[in-house]
Formats: C-alpha cells, sequence, structure tokens
C-alpha cells in the first residue's frame, strides 16, 4: 500500500516533533524530512485543525505535537490528511443502494473497517518505540495484528 504524497509527509512530520519532543521549526521540519516547506505549512494547517499540532509564532516559534505521543495513533493523523474523504464517502454513498455493487460495498466496507480498525490501535509512540530495534519492528506489527484481531472477534461475538 502506498500513501498520498500528503499523508506521506504529513506522517513524517508528525513523526518527526513526537521524536524532538519539542517546538521544531518548519525550515529544520521540511529539511531533515525532506518535505517542500510551503507544502509542509499546508499540511501543517490540516494538522493543527484536528488538534493534532500546535502552531507557535514567532522567532522561536514552529510546530509541536498538542497531545504526547501516546494518545496520538495513527488513524488521527491519516484522517486529519485526507482532505477528500467526505467527497469519497458522498461518493460511495451514493451507490449504496444499487444492488448489483451491493456485495462488493460490504467487502470494501470489512477493508475500511480493518484498516481503521489497526491503525487506530497504533500510537505515535508505540511506533517510535517499534523502530529503535529493527527486529522488534515486524513483531510489534504482528502484535498488533493479533490483538486488534482479538478485540474485532470479542466485539462481533458480544453483537451476535
Amino acid at each position: 500500500m502506498q500513501f498520498k504524497a500528503s499523508t506521506d509527509y504529513g506522517l513524517r512530520a508528525v513523526l518527526y516533533l513526537a521524536a524532538q519532543g519539542h517546538t521544531c521549526s518548519s525550515k529544520d521540519i521540511a529539511q531533515d524530512m525532506s518535505i517542500p516547506r510551503d507544502y509542509l505549512i499546508q499540511l501543517a494547517q490540516l494538522l493543527r485543525n484536528a488538534g493534532i499540532i500546535e502552531a507557535r509564532p514567532g522567532k522561536h516559534g514552529g510546530y509541536r505535537l498538542a497531545n504526547d505521543p501516546s494518545k496520538i495513533t495513527l488513524l488521527q493523523v491519516v484522517n486529519a490528511l485526507d482532505d477528500d474523504k467526505d467527497t469519497t464517502r458522498t461518493r460511495r454513498k451514493d451507490r449504496a443502494d444499487a444492488s448489483m455493487v451491493q456485495g462488493i460495498k460490504q467487502a470494501y466496507d470489512l477493508v475500511l473497517t480493518g484498516y481503521d480498525a489497526y491503525f487506530d490501535s497504533i500510537t505515535l509512540q508505540m511506533l517510535l518505540d517499534a523502530s529503535q530495534d529493527e527486529s522488534m519492528g515486524k513483531e510489534f506489527l504482528a502484535g498488533r495484528l493479533i490483538a486488534e484481531s482479538q478485540r474485532l472477534l470479542a466485539e462481533a461475538a458480544a453483537a451476535a
């Protein structure tokens, strides 16, 4: 799976802020993370509107996380950067009643549910911790998949 450029750059910026732990200038973020500065500023506005980062004006200003990295999920960041999600969801809803696509719509909804559940189970701090040890990275990802699968199964059983 490949992210759109906006999501890729935004995730890099947010992970950078999480790793730094303090206010960072747009110049430093753009330079260190290979993000066009003007584009970073646009993405920062989306992230700020979503409450993920804070902007501090002035000579020693810049951006910093609005919350502890352990409280910000990957899904929150991705949703903040997905500027056309409402259009996509509206088109999908408009087609929902067409009988020919109903089975495909249900399958696609399962993909979205799985994606959302998995990304919502991962915080920025978890990603930073897992990245500290290369061998731990894949174990971490597998562990999150297992934990999220178990949670979804328990949820389905409780609903039945």
